[in-house]
């Protein structure tokens, strides 16, 4: 049942814990067998962890024949613990009197343990009050008139963020955070996030939330801690269950040998606490969906999608999503609507969801064209080589292009193009991963050591071959948290612009052999056609905002350094700011093909970053309107192109 109380005068929705209480009493007064734990709330107050509802029913019986004791809480729509203690600050209307004031404590029982104020008291309940901190709030807030406001002198966990290296026990395996000399890799293939954590001085922000969608997650898994999952669901059929749902069973968030999900979680955001692994943005929060599966399929529906992305909306900053279907993943008109609405607007910030798509590991390109036909199968079944692999034309990922949404290729350990990687003009960035030949003739690097549900040969929850985009896209989700904890204020937009600006192009543009023949395919010349075919493996200039791309690897590789750099203003270039504002009286004609020009004249020798465009155009008929950002080099980004309609949809860009 949802209770409520007030914070700051605002009304903030509760729910009961069902495995804990809240005791007037010390620790060492509390002996009922079936509290579990105890911990101290505040000088005369305990909670007390219990295994079931049950079980909390017998100890709250119990302690209430010696104390006064309640239900502990949690925020209805957030499912962050609420500590409240038996302390209480008021404050009280100018125009009451110390015997107003007086009275009020006295009816309520209520000692005075600080006035910080003529108006401003720090209080105390007392067992005669006979009421819980929640009710005695809401009472003080909502039937007195002497008080303007009445707060819970809450307790609040805050995480420390001091950095330190890792001391996980598979840390100095995890060659994709640092950059510690590791057999067999070149150290630009790295991600750098050791580094980002020095600059921050520290692991992200606890306020940061990454939404992970896969095939689940073991909510239990000792690198996740505690406090890790402010908000998880699970499909059943079309039904997503959510944390919150009355029969929502924690438990049924994971299943025996669909580990995907748990894998890719930890890497973005595993706990560092001296156990195992650690993840890209430690210190961050996860908020995982399970799909439904089978085998290594999942199945997820474009109405199911949106249902996953109306849950994580409010309550997430990025969303990852480690999986695909090549060559076509088209996705409804309604579901692509969903998605720009959210990556402008959505998050629990109300600047937009940056949205994280694992490009696949098909060898193959994303929304293109090709001239001749391009493999993307691997040519093998569970009963064999049964090749040639299938080979299409056409191309196509509609999610591409979305102002919010980012595509990510795998770089191998040896700092080149994961053999099996997807490329073409999709890709925004890629990220360090495992590295295989796709046709399974050839080894290429080692792979990402991460948590996992189930044992293996190494030791139990922990995998050290973990790969595919599937790793490197929750990889760039950490990185993103790193960017958000270091300015909160960023847009997801704008979070996806830092990150293609500061990736790294310091990385292997070479090409691999051709793949051997085997002798159960002498002559795999006959369907292979190699990616330096299709799309250029160099960076150049091909008019991007955000700089110059590769075929291979779009803007480059994620680099979590340099991206907290640029926030944090630590690029050692100038930081300018400007605000042009150009005719704003004018009215602009019919049939003007000229237009209005603003210009920013700045010396060759500043280096600008970003540029924030700001339009303002009051016009009846918009769909006459063209408006483009030109850039010094004649790059022209179209913000406004309509044909006809008055609806404002300026891009961002």
């Amino acid at each position: 049942m949802a209770e409520y109380t007030y914070i700051a005068g605002e009304k903030v929705e509760l729910v009961k814990r069902k495995d804990a209480i809240v005791a007037r009493q010390k620790p060492d007064e509390i002996t009922h067998e079936k509290a579990l734990s105890t911990e101290m709330m505040s000088p005369a107050s305990t909670r007390v962890e219990v295994g079931s509802e049950e079980d909390m029913e017998a100890v709250l019986s119990d302690v209430r024949q010696n104390a006064v004791a309640h239900h502990a809480y949690e925020v209805q729509e957030t499912g962050d613990e609420f500590l409240i203690t038996d302390r209480i600050l008021i404050s009280f209307d100018p125009s009451s009197s110390a015997a107003d004031r007086e009275q009020l404590l006295e009816k309520f029982s209520l000692d005075l343990l600080e006035q910080y104020s003529e108006l401003d008291y720090l209080v105390e309940v007392t067992d005669a009050t006979q009421m819980n901190p929640i009710k005695v709030v809401v009472a003080l807030t909502e039937k007195e008139d002497c008080v303007v406001c009445a707060d819970h002198d809450l307790n609040r966990r805050s995480a420390m963020y001091d950095f330190f290296v890792p001391t996980d026990e598979f840390y100095r395996d995890q060659w994709h955070l640092h950059q510690e000399m590791t057999t067999g890799v070149d150290p630009r293939a790295s991600s750098r996030c050791e580094a980002a954590w020095r600059v921050l001085n520290g692991f992200g922000s606890s306020d940061v939330v990454i939404g992970v969608t896969d095939d689940g997650c073991l909510l239990s898994h000792r690198d996740f801690g505690e406090s890790k999952f402010p908000a998880w669901g699970y499909f059943q059929g079309s039904r997503l269950v959510t944390r919150r749902d009355v029969d929502a069973d924690p438990a049924l968030m994971w299943e025996s040998n669909s580990n995907h999900g748990t894998a890719c979680a930890a890497v973005a955001a595993a706990v560092v606490d001296g156990d195992l692994t650690t993840g890209a943005a430690p210190a961050c929060k996860l908020a995982p969906i399970k799909w439904e599966s089978s085998g290594p399929s999942l199945f997820i529906s474009d109405s199911k999608f949106m249902d996953a992305i109306n849950y994580l909306s409010p309550r997430v900053d990025i969303i990852s999503n480690s999986w695909g279907s090549s060559p076509r993943s088209n996705w409804s008109l309604a579901l692509l609507n969903l998605v720009r609405r959210v990556a402008e607007s959505g998050g629990r910030r109300g600047r937009g969801v940056l949205f994280l798509m694992a490009a696949g590991n098909d060898n193959c390109p994303i929304e293109m064209d090709t001239p001749v036909p391009v493999p993307y199968t691997s040519g093998w079944s569970s009963s064999g080589w049964v090749g040639p692999p299938r080979t299409a034309t056409r191309f196509r990922h509609n999610l591409v292009g979305i102002p919010g949404v980012m595509h990510i290729a795998a770089l191998g350990s040896n700092a080149k193009r994961s053999f099996y990687s997807n490329y073409g003009p999709g890709i925004d960035v890629c990220a360090p991963s495992s590295n295989l030949q796709l046709y399974r003739r050839v080894r290429l690097g080692p792979g990402i050591t991460t948590a996992t549900g189930g044992g293996t040969r190494d030791r139990e929850g922990v995998r050290n071959n973990f790969g595919g985009t599937s790793s490197a896209t929750p990889l760039v989700a950490g990185v993103a948290a790193l960017v958000i904890s270091a300015n909160p204020q960023l847009s997801a937009v704008e979070v996806a612009s830092i990150l293609r600006r500061t990736a790294s192009r310091d990385i292997d543009t070479g090409i691999y052999p051709a793949t051997p023949s085997r002798h159960y395919d002498p002559n795999p010349g006959s369907w292979e056609v190699r990616p330096e075919e299709i799309v250029d493996p160099n960076f150049a200039d091909n008019g991007s905002p955000d700089g110059t791309t590769s075929g291979f690897f779009g803007h480059g590789k994620v680099d979590a350094l340099a991206a907290v750099q640029s926030v944090l203003g630590d690029q050692g270039g100038d930081s300018m700011q400007f605000r042009i504002v150009r005719n704003p009286d004018r009215v602009i004609p019919d049939n003007d093909t000229v237009g209005i020009t603003s210009t920013i004249t700045v010396d060759n020798s500043v280096r600008i970053a970003d540029v924030s465009v700001e339009v303002e155009i009051s016009h009846p008929w918009r769909g006459d309107l063209e408006v483009k950002l030109v850039g010094p080099s004649g790059t022209v980004a179209l913000l406004h192109d309509r044909n006809g309609g008055s609806r404002d949809n300026i891009s961002r860009v």
